[in-house]
């Protein structure tokens, strides 16, 4: 018996099994102990069939079924090996190719290539980044640009997703020259297909923004007009890029050398340009600058003002844009006109009204908006009602403004405002520029009939008449 690890016999004398001379005690010395028997010691004991021998010596050999076992067992590891690092490898390898050709597009002329170019860039080419996303997108193609300098441009616009389709399907479609030069639109719903039929067509006109300024509004709600193009563009591909606040610092305080370029432009000290931008709809590129715009608006103002108006002294000039933009407050059709020109006209005659009082509601309004204003953001503007009627608690020569504001009470002080206080319009110039006084009328209200027009008088009587007539008073 062996004892494993180095135990001790029961006996110290040798044992015999079944006649056979006693073998010695094996005491451990090392690894060899646990190695099984040779055959021959197996063999040569008579406790062991021959069977047995066999059986051990068959568990032991390679024969021919292990062997055919350890083929397939290998065939099938060999096979997975390969075929995991085919579905490794085959992105690399087509992706490289995809590279290659890109930088090489005389390659896509081997069909395998164009092929593989094809499969793997084939979801970039067929599919559009964002199929809901019809938004338009600006595309300038400049001068010498090329695929990839316009997939660059592509992508960069988030229009597509891989530049090297554009390009493949550029060389494909055999367009690489056709790219027309200028703007285009595209949207991220478009394939790479469409974007390319649009970037090979005709470019679009250049695009406009258009600036509608109406009548009556005072310089503020020019602004406001502009801040609203900017928040809200027609064309969100072409949004104007002029900072109103530029704009309005240029026509609060312009330049000598602007008022230079219009002989007949003549301010007071301090004065702004209001009354003389004339009120109109304009088409202006997204880029035009404060002083491109202004520039319209002066020669508008000079193409439509009565020829006779610019022929006068340009202190009287300046007068007759401040009636005209009274006029243009008050009236609603040019009928009233004239004649709203000459109730003004004769106020400021002393001999026909010794108070020289104006009496102009407007002018008040124009002060109380020119209040708020003075202490708000240009960004609210947009937001704000102008011209409101002003709330007094008592009459209205009682109402104080701001010093610099005072004048434009015509219920407290004489004469014409300080300044025109709105763009009046080229009927509203004529009506300033000839006023209808045969009549004497020194009183005028509004009908409240629906019908838009005035009823004018000579007398306060007949202002009282009229006011009650019309349901003002009872």
């Amino acid at each position: 018996m062996t004892l494993r690890g180095g135990g001790r016999p029961r006996d110290d004398k040798s044992r015999t099994v079944r006649g056979t001379q006693a073998r010695p005690v094996i005491v451990d010395k090392g690894w060899d102990d646990y190695l099984p028997p040779d055959r021959e010691e197996i063999a040569a004991d008579p406790r062991v069939s021959s069977r047995a021998t066999r059986d051990y010596g068959k568990g032991r050999s390679g024969g021919p079924g292990s062997i055919l076992r350890f083929a397939f067992f290998a065939t099938v590891i060999g096979g997975l090996v390969v075929g995991g690092l085919y579905f490794v490898a085959r992105p690399i390898v087509a992706n490289g190719v995809v590279d290659w050709a890109a930088e090489n597009s005389t390659a896509l002329q081997l069909p395998f290539v164009s092929d593989i170019v094809r499969g793997t860039l084939w979801s970039s080419i067929s599919q559009p980044v964002d199929a809901t996303d019809t938004k338009s997108v600006a595309i300038i193609i400049a001068p010498g640009a090329t695929p990839p300098d316009i997939a660059d441009q592509l992508f960069d616009a988030g229009v597509i997703a891989d530049t090297r389709a554009f390009v493949y399907e550029s060389i494909e479609q055999k367009v690489t020259a056709d790219f027309q030069v200028g703007r285009h639109v595209v949207a991220k719903s478009m394939t790479v297909d469409q974007i390319i039929l649009a970037l090979t067509t005709p470019p679009v006109p250049p695009p406009t923004v258009r600036l509608t300024f109406r009548e009556g509004l005072r310089i503020e709600q020019m602004v406001a007009e502009l801040e609203d193009k900017e928040a809200h563009p027609a064309d969100p591909t072409a949004p104007l890029q002029m900072n109103p606040a530029q704009f309005y610092e240029l026509v609060t305080h312009p330049s000598a050398d602007l008022i230079a370029q219009y002989p007949w432009l003549k301010l007071p000290a301090g004065a702004s340009l209001e009354g003389f931008l004339f009120p109109a709809t304009y088409d202006v590129a997204p880029d035009t600058t404060p002083n491109q715009l202004v520039t319209m608006l002066l020669d508008a103002f000079a193409s439509h003002a009565p020829p006779d108006l610019l022929k006068l002294p340009p202190d009287q000039i300046y007068q007759k844009v401040q009636l005209a933009s009274l006029v243009e407050t008050e009236a609603q059709v040019d009928s009233d006109r004239a004649l709203i020109a000459g109730v003004y006209t004769n106020r400021l005659d002393p001999k026909k009204w010794p108070t020289g009082l104006l009496d102009a509601d407007p002018t008040l309004n124009y002060a109380n908006d020119s209040v708020w204003l003075s202490s708000n953001a240009i960004e609210s503007w947009v937001n704000y009602t102008f011209w409101l009627s002003i709330k007094a608690s008592g009459p209205l020569s009682q109402v104080v403004f701001p010093a610099n504001l005072a004048a434009y009470n015509t219920y407290h002080h004489a004469g014409l405002p300080p300044t025109p206080i709105c763009s009046p319009s080229a009927a509203s110039l004529l009506a300033a520029l000839k006023p209808d006084t045969a009549d004497g009328y020194l009183y005028f209200l509004a009908k409240n009939d629906g019908s838009h027009t005035h009823a004018f008088a000579k007398t306060q009587a007949e202002q009282d008449a009229n006011a009650k007539k019309y349901g003002y008073t009872n």
